[in-house]
């Protein structure tokens, strides 16, 4: 099998020759082991571990972006953020002061002519052995509940959903419209290449859920629902990505007709491996499930390569497992435990 027919077989619940792997890592991660292995890209890294996935991602074309003398900037949202260490971290919310909706409409949104579809064709034909994701490794993959918070801050807009409903509607409206249109020019240039569609909306905590389960029924469910749909039309597999303590909201994020699953965060609760996929492994393919807050980072060599071949034991069985780290590995994580994750697979 090459990587390509490997993952797939793995989201159809057939087992593949082996459990297919993949990797996020932050840029100081992916220096060193470039610099470990002797290569001069990520590509050759993604290559020399044996990595099944490629993500892709349009190009920003649109207008020049503000920056600053303190090195923050503008992104295309318009939001200011600055890098604290390998982090974005937002300075300005830019919808903060909004009262009414005519403040939600006079922000200067982005525009889908503002991005190179037609330049992702060759990537992908490039990379046509390998499962092909429509994601933003940044912050820009589609969502809903994480870019209102990001434009409005945290705190006003869970406000906003129990205090100022229709102006929580209004953000969620626009960025919803953005992305429907900008996905669609994603599948018009590309989506007989591609093959798995990514959605990050962020709705769990380490112990329990960022909303509750009808507030995101009510006001996020909506949204995902229509990305959803239009991934579906264009053959693509739905990747939906939610850290934290998720499991109430599973059988929604399945009845919504998400394929995959990621990231499983273990040390959340209710998130152990073995109950998932005895719940919910007929319906989901699982993505991740290797701890990086204790394992990866400050376990052994041993330690990484036992919980990795637990997890393919665990997860893998008839297949609907990827084995993968469970967010970008940080820049503390060892190179000897990031080599031992991938050797399992490799053996």
């Amino acid at each position: 099998m090459n990587s390509k027919e490997r993952v797939l077989a793995a989201i159809n619940h057939t087992e593949p020759d082996r459990v297919p792997v993949d990797l996020w890592a932050l840029p100081p991660v992916t220096d060193r082991l470039r610099d470990h292995f002797g290569v001069g890209d990520d590509e050759a890294v993604w290559q020399t571990l044996g990595v099944d996935l490629r993500s892709v991602w349009p190009d920003y074309v649109g207008p020049r972006l503000p920056t600053f003398d303190d090195g923050s900037w503008v992104d295309w949202w318009g939001i200011r953020k600055r890098m604290v260490g390998p982090f974005e971290e937002i300075i300005e919310p830019p919808l903060a002061d909004a009262q009414t909706i005519a403040d939600v409409e006079a922000h200067p949104w982005p525009d889908p002519d503002w991005f190179d579809y037609d330049g992702l064709r060759p990537t992908c034909e490039a990379l046509s052995e390998y499962a092909l994701v429509i994601r933003d490794p940044g912050p820009n993959a589609t969502c809903v509940l994480r870019l209102a918070m990001f434009l409005r801050g945290m705190e006003r807009f869970m406000m906003d959903l129990a205090m100022n409903p229709d102006l929580a509607r209004a953000i969620i409206a626009r960025v919803e419209g953005f992305y429907l249109e900008f996905d669609r020019r994603i599948f018009e240039a590309v989506g007989d290449l591609t093959d798995i569609y990514f959605i990050a909306d962020d709705v769990g905590l380490q112990n329990g859920l960022m909303i509750s389960p009808g507030m995101f029924r009510k006001f996020i469910k909506p949204s995902l629902r229509r990305f959803i749909a239009q991934a579906k039309e264009y053959g693509q597999k739905v990747m939906y990505h939610t850290c934290g303590a998720v499991r109430p909201l599973i059988p929604d994020f399945i009845e919504m007709g998400v394929d995959i699953l990621n990231p499983i965060q273990v040390s959340a609760r209710g998130m152990e491996p073995a109950g998932l996929k005895q719940d919910f492994g007929d319906a989901l393919c699982f993505h991740g499930a290797l701890d990086i807050q204790a394992v990866l980072s400050q376990g052994t060599p041993d330690q990484v390569r036992a919980e990795a071949a637990r997890l393919c034991q665990v997860l893998g069985e008839g297949g609907g497992f990827i084995l993968a780290p469970t967010n970008n590995v940080m820049p503390e994580t060892p190179v000897e435990n990031i080599l031992a994750l991938y050797e399992v697979l490799q053996a």
